[in-house]
């Protein structure tokens, strides 16, 4: 199955630290370790615009996407933006546009 991962990509001037909602959002998913508020920040976030489709890869499953997306193989990833690694608040949406947020343990389905 071919899942598209999305991310949220950062200008030069949040990259320098700049305040915004990108970094806001992003932080708080990162510190979310019960997963309680990751959904709604994604959702938030996917309304606001903020993701970007990195990437398809060809995977059986959630966990084999998370597992691609960090360590390859690079055969199973096509490239469409700047990518990094999978992790906590990227999204992976199925062919059935179903969408998941990556979460402090597992995945969690986002509206």
């Amino acid at each position: 199955m071919k899942y598209t991962v999305y991310q949220i990509h950062y200008t030069d001037a949040e990259m320098d630290g700049m305040k915004s909602m990108k970094r806001e959002i992003r932080a708080k998913m990162s510190m979310d370790f019960s997963g309680k508020k990751t959904v709604g920040l994604a959702e938030k976030a996917l309304y606001e615009g903020l993701y970007t489709g990195v990437a398809y890869i060809e995977a059986d499953n959630l966990n084999q996407v998370f597992e691609i997306g960090n360590i390859g193989p690079e055969s199973s990833i096509t490239r469409l933006s700047r990518m990094a690694s999978v992790s906590v608040g990227d999204l992976i949406e199925d062919e059935d546009g179903t969408r998941h947020v990556v979460a402090s343990f597992g995945f969690k389905e986002v509206a």
